[in-house]
Formats: structure tokens, C-alpha cells, sequence
């Protein structure tokens, strides 16, 4: 690689070549990669701490003092396991890290480019120009790397609520994934400052019937039952239900559409006055951006895996449907009673892993600060809140102290044309290199300022 590139930029290529892909069954190894980062910041006199949950599983703590230790901290964490790769569908390497053309923008390419060793990259070089340049934050900054967020956090930052709560003691504000990135409403750049997350619900559903041979005639058939909960499912029309946040996100954006008269005006004063007609007006001028935005205003569920375990020759007696639910902050229970009475006696249903939303307040200290920092980094831009479908660390945190202000925050400015939210955990995942070097200029005004 060449050495023209930003250290941002190199840090995000490096992190990818190292292989953190997690399975999901405790088998990942994030050794190399935590200690990377612990290299990274020695190198400017940021000692660490390293906590090892399990053989191959280890957290990072980092404390950086402030001018004013006396404040509440911020906490910025990230992780550095990454979802595994299908290899053949991938055109390279998933592990290359290179940085090439995509016919848009220049880009660092690799899984783990925006989920999310591109903020891992984009905080360790903000705080190493910080340090050599002479400067320290406003207020104490933590810094935390954690493990096996991809698959719950058992290893990694619930490990760490649970066995090390000091770390956490002081922290008043908190930064996590997802949010900050922008899209294009009309030609208004926006970003969206992560508020809140959806509640995590996964569940196995099983169906059971009769086992016969499979040129019977069987009317108890597991499979059908399962066919039969997936379409029910894939059917259901989840019905909105708004919070602060969502509704705070449909009116800004209702407002820049109206400005460039791509909507017309108007007043919505309650969410009561927001109609399903009206809220799809508005999320289909969010673009890129649009799958979570959809996701925003009601549960959701999908099914994500049927498994029978059968040969072709046999009807099974069981089959097995894996659920991903995403319940709306508060809404968790109504989630389950959902699907419940969608399976009826197709299958029965089981929890496999839940994690209750949370909300963050309009007005809070740190959203103000991440719009004002925002704006002044691109001053023609909008910034407007939104509730993530996705869950991050940060509920882990949220367990010990749930009055800390938390926002999702990897300011991401996206060149037009680009789709950030499809490289989510997808195929030829690659992050532009103009925008995490963007995020590092931001993050680093975050760290000292704020």
C-alpha cells in the first residue's frame, strides 16, 4: 500500500486484514486485533487494559484524562469482530483491505469496512493526532474495544458490564455505532444521529408433525407448518407506532423535503396526525437511507433460517424457523404476543436472545453537541435524530447507568451515489476513503471539545 494515504485510511485497511470473523459459536479470535490497537496507542504513551473473558476473546480499556477529570466521561466504543463472509460471492479477498475505485468513489474494501473497523480506525487516529499535536480532551475520554458484539456481546461488553463495572463508573455520556452517517433527501445532505436502538428478540419457532416416508400422503407435515408461519410472517403488516424520536425524525424530514417542494407543506402536530400514507411520502425520498428509516416506526420480523434436517425421501417430524425480531423501545412483550398468535398452531415459540431499546432525549447535552460539530464540519448539511433497527454495545451500558446519554455516532459524510446502508454485513462491504477521513476530523473536534 502506499504510504500517500492518511494514517486513517491505512488503519482501516490494516484492521480489515486482520481475520475477526465471528461464527457465533465462541470460536473467534480477536487477540491480534485488540492488541493492534493496544500497539497503536502506546506508540503515543495511551496505555491500555486488556481483559481477556475467555481464551482468544479480549476487551480493551483506555483512558485518556482530561483538562476536566471532574466532569461526567465520554465513552467511545467500538468492536472489533466482524459477521462472517460467503467467500465466493465476494468479487476479492474479503480480507484484502485494499483501497480501489467502485465506480463511484475511492474506497477501502473488506468486511469490517463499516461495521465497523472504520470508526475503530477513524477514534485511534483522532486521539494520535490529538496527543501529537500537544492537545487533550475537554473532559476524561474512555475508550473501549470490546469482542463478540456480532453475536450478543456474552464475551465482550456484556462480560465486561457484568465482571468490570468500574470501568463504567464516571461515564456520563456514551458513543456507539451506527448512526451519523449521511444520505441525500432531494439534494439536501442529511445526516442521522443515532438516538436510541430497537429492541433485540430472536427466537426459534418449532413445528412439529408426523414423520413419513416421502411418497405419502401426509397431512401432519412439520415443513408445511413451517411454510406456513414464514408466510404468515412475511405477510404481517406490523402497525406503526411512533415515539419522540421517530416523530422528530419524519417532521425534519417532511420540513427539507418541503423546502425544496418535493412535499408540500404542512403541519403535523401529534403522531396521531402521521397516516401510513403519509409516512411512506416520506421515506421514499430518503434513499440509500431508507431501509432504516422503514425500520424506525413499527416492529419488525424476519425470518432468517428454516432447518429440517431431513433427506429427500423423508417428512420430517420437526422443523425449526429462526426468527430475527427488532420490538420498538417498551414494546418487547407486544412483540412475542405478536408472533405467538401469527403462528397459532403452526409452531411453537422460544426465546433465544432479548435485549430491551432504549431512547435517548431530544434535548440532550449530546445530541446538541454532535449537531452543533456536524454542522459547523458542513455547514449546508441537516442533521436529524433516528431510532437504530440494529443493537449495539452501548445497551450493555445502558444496564449499569440507564440515565447516561448514548448516541450512535460514526460521522460518515457520504459521496452522493454511494450506498452505505446495503454494505451493512454485505457482499463487497468497502467504506470511501474521503469519508472516514472526513470522520476523523470530526470525531477529533468531538474528543477535544465536547
Amino acid at each position: 500500500m502506499t504510504s500517500t494515504y492518511p494514517e486513517v485510511v491505512r488503519f482501516t485497511s490494516e484492521l480489515i486484514r486482520i481475520d475477526t470473523r465471528n461464527p457465533g459459536d465462541g470460536s473467534c479470535d480477536e487477540r491480534a486485533a485488540v492488541q493492534w490497537v493496544r500497539d497503536r496507542l502506546l506508540e503515543v504513551g495511551i496505555e491500555s487494559r486488556i481483559f481477556e473473558s475467555a481464551p482468544k476473546r479480549l476487551n480493551l480499556i483506555a483512558t485518556i484524562v482530561g483538562k476536566h477529570p471532574e466532569l461526567p466521561s465520554l465513552l467511545i466504543h467500538g468492536h472489533v469482530d466482524t459477521v462472517p463472509t460467503a467467500d465466493d460471492e465476494w468479487d476479492d479477498d474479503p480480507l484484502s483491505g485494499k483501497i480501489a475505485f467502485d465506480g463511484i468513489t475511492e474506497c477501502v474494501w473488506g468486511r469490517g469496512a463499516v461495521d465497523m473497523k472504520d470508526m475503530l480506525a477513524m477514534t485511534i487516529a483522532a486521539v494520535r493526532a490529538m496527543i501529537r499535536s500537544g492537545e487533550q480532551p475537554h473532559r476524561t475520554v474512555v475508550l473501549a474495544v470490546f469482542c463478540d458484539e456480532e453475536s450478543g456481546g456474552a464475551y465482550g461488553s456484556e462480560w465486561m458490564a457484568n465482571n468490570h463495572p468500574e470501568v463504567f463508573d464516571n461515564v456520563g455520556f456514551v458513543i456507539g455505532e451506527i448512526g451519523g452517517f449521511s444520505s441525500q433527501i432531494g439534494s439536501r445532505r442529511t445526516y442521522y444521529v443515532q438516538m436510541g436502538e430497537k429492541g433485540t428478540q430472536w427466537f426459534s419457532a418449532t413445528s412439529k408433525g408426523s414423520a413419513s416416508h416421502g411418497s405419502q400422503v401426509n397431512h401432519d407435515n412439520a415443513v408445511v407448518k413451517a411454510a406456513t408461519l414464514v408466510n404468515n410472517i412475511a405477510a404481517y403488516q406490523w402497525p406503526v407506532d411512533l415515539n419522540p424520536i421517530t416523530s422528530g425524525l419524519l417532521n425534519g424530514i417532511w420540513h427539507i423535503a418541503s423546502e425544496q417542494q418535493l412535499l408540500p407543506q404542512r403541519d403535523v402536530q401529534s403522531e396521531e396526525d402521521w397516516s401510513e400514507d403519509l409516512i411512506e411520502s416520506v421515506v421514499s425520498l430518503t434513499g440509500p437511507a431508507r431501509p432504516w428509516i422503514e425500520a424506525c416506526v413499527s416492529n419488525t420480523c424476519n425470518p432468517t433460517s428454516v432447518d429440517v434436517g431431513s433427506t429427500v425421501n423423508v417428512v420430517p417430524s420437526t422443523a425449526t424457523t429462526l426468527l430475527d425480531g427488532r420490538s420498538l423501545p417498551g414494546k418487547e412483550q407486544e412483540l412475542k404476543s405478536t408472533l405467538e398468535h401469527i403462528a397459532g398452531t403452526a409452531a411453537d415459540i422460544h426465546d433465544i436472545h432479548s435485549s430491551n431499546g432504549y431512547l435517548t432525549q431530544i434535548d440532550s447535552t449530546l445530541y446538541q453537541a454532535l449537531c452543533g460539530i456536524l454542522q459547523h464540519a458542513d455547514p449546508e448539511a441537516a442533521v436529524l435524530p433516528f431510532l437504530a433497527s440494529g443493537g449495539t454495545d452501548s445497551k450493555a451500558v445502558l444496564m449499569l447507568n440507564p440515565n447516561i446519554d448514548v448516541c450512535g455516532f460514526i460521522p460518515l459524510k457520504i459521496p452522493d451515489g454511494f450506498d452505505y446502508v446495503a454494505n451493512f454485513h454485505g457482499v463487497d462491504e468497502r467504506i470511501p476513503v474521503s469519508s472516514i477521513i472526513f470522520g476523523e476530523g470530526v470525531l477529533r473536534t468531538l474528543i477535544e471539545e465536547f
